[in-house]
């Protein structure tokens, strides 16, 4: 797992655009790890940045700043056993609906496909429900050789067992 993230920290710098950094410098990365299980990374790009630290908890603290048309945005977080959640960032708000729900009309008779069973004990009875026996599926043509072959190079690789 740490060596996906070292690659991806690396990959994140090889991407990096315009921005704040010293000239000819297109990213700096900075990781750190122990043998229980902790680390901390710090990837600064020159348009975005990212720092995370796992304690030995297992909880992920971190932060990451990415560029917007409203100038950059940066969002703290934790992940713990409560999950994951934006501390701090501009969180999006679910827009407001804009028009009232309406009520639906539920006719009287509910024109419902319910199979009638055989078996004891089973038994639908409510005078709305119309009811209409269970019919098998048939397998098309198609499906018949796809399972027929399949079937077959599964015997001949139990015989070669």
């Amino acid at each position: 797992m740490y060596s996906v993230l070292i690659f991806a920290s690396i990959f994140a710098v090889a991407l990096a655009r315009p921005g704040s950094l010293p000239e000819g410098v297109d990213g700096h990365v900075a990781v750190t790890q122990s043998s229980v299980g902790t680390y901390k990374y710090s990837v600064l790009l020159r348009d975005s940045s990212r720092n995370e630290e796992r304690l030995a908890d297992g909880t992920i603290i971190g932060q990451y700043t990415i560029p917007s048309p409203q100038g950059p945005q940066t969002f703290k977080y934790v992940a713990d056993q409560n999950g994951f959640r934006i501390l701090e960032g501009p969180v999006p708000v679910a827009p407001v609906a804009p028009v009232p729900l309406q009520a639906v009309q539920v006719p009287e008779t509910l024109n419902l496909v319910v199979p009638s069973l055989q078996s004891p004990g089973f038994f639908v009875d409510h005078p709305n429900l119309q009811t209409q026996p269970l019919v098998s599926i048939q397998d098309t043509p198609e499906v018949k050789a796809a399972r027929e072959a399949h079937l077959a190079f599964h015997r001949a690789a139990a015989e070669r067992v």
